[in-house]
């Protein structure tokens, strides 16, 4: 089964989840296969986002993530 994962914040295409891995693709040729738990900053909103399981989204503005890492 797949499932679509988009961005919280402005439902862009984030990845598919097929099974327990995300379907990454990008423009000119890029894919990926990622498994979980996974993070990505949203190409159209940069906003973080994450995924721990099946079930589990988050979201969080990137300068809240500047502020842990700091």
């Amino acid at each position: 089964m797949e499932q679509e994962w988009r961005c919280t914040r402005c439902g862009k295409l984030l990845a598919v989840l097929r099974g327990d891995r995300l379907h990454i693709r990008f423009a000119r040729g890029h894919e990926y296969l990622v498994g979980l738990p996974v993070t990505c900053v949203c190409r159209n909103c940069r906003t973080l986002n994450e995924r721990h399981d099946h079930d589990t989204e988050r979201a969080s503005s990137r300068s809240d993530a500047a502020n842990v890492a700091s």
